[in-house]
């Protein structure tokens, strides 16, 4: 093993302890030989990645961590990491597949890949969408805080586009119930008569819902067992995609995901 990887080994440790670690304690976890773990650690500290409490003798990130990570959030295009992504979801599903993330009290469709069977429909890459009957925006909208989250349901007029919307906030919000156990959202004809699609949420380094992806079709091809095959494959291809940016699960998704609009 290298030393760039056994810093990394200790700097992730130190990261991941729920509370400052000891010296003795690090050394233990990694096994590590102590001048090894010393002069990793002396690296780290003049770089500003660890800190050091001399009273209690226990290190924990450093402060410089936090602007790096803000620089490559900043710098980060969600479309450019989701893109091979979304071609193994085209691939996989052979259907319709969309990128969308909040904008205001709507979504905005950020990215899409055409299925090569013949559909139309409603999307296209700029367009906005609402939250209340589309799967991507009911994805984002039930991982949202919840103080953003009602803001969103308050400021929703509840436009019945087809039978199947979604008739009122009260509705909306067992819904949003429902997905967050279920893991993924339908659209089930709430938005487009005859299209249906499953979504799930994406996140960023800091566990926020920033996007969500779907597949859509035509309700012909999309009966509910061809919904819950892709809602594995979906949910695989957002972790996927929440990786990049940089979210770490605990164990699985404890948050999982939506579904999209049409």
């Amino acid at each position: 093993m290298s030393s760039i990887d056994k810093a990394i080994q200790v700097l992730e440790t130190v990261c991941d302890n729920p509370e400052a670690i000891r010296f003795t304690d690090l050394v233990a976890r990694l096994g590590l030989p102590k001048s090894t773990a010393h002069r990793l650690l002396t690296t780290l500290l003049d770089h500003g990645l660890v800190r050091y409490d001399r009273e209690d003798q226990r290190y924990s990130p450093g402060y410089r961590l936090l602007s790096m990570a803000q620089r490559t959030w900043e710098r980060l295009d969600i479309p450019k990491v989701a893109r091979d992504h979304m071609q193994r979801l085209l691939h996989e599903a052979g259907e319709t597949v969309h990128l969308a993330a909040v904008d205001g009290h709507e979504i905005i469709y950020i990215d899409k890949l055409e299925s090569p069977k013949t559909i139309r429909l409603y999307s296209a890459i700029g367009k906005r969408g609402p939250m209340y009957c589309t799967g991507v925006g009911k994805a984002i909208l039930a991982y949202l805080p919840e103080q953003q989250q009602e803001d969103v349901i308050a400021h929703t007029e509840f436009v019945r586009h087809t039978a199947h919307t979604i008739p009122d906030a009260r509705a909306l919000r067992q819904a949003l119930a429902d997905i967050r156990v279920r893991g993924c959202a339908l659209d089930m004809e709430e938005h487009e008569e005859g299209v249906r699609c499953v979504a799930a949420p994406i996140f960023n380094f800091r566990g926020e819902v920033v996007a969500g992806i779907s597949v859509t079709s035509l309700a012909s091809r999309m009966s509910t067992t061809r919904l819950q095959d892709l809602q594995s494959l979906l949910l695989e291809v957002a972790r996927d995609i929440s990786r990049e940016l940089g979210y770490l699960q605990p164990n699985d998704h404890s948050r999982p995901g939506g579904q999209e609009a049409s």
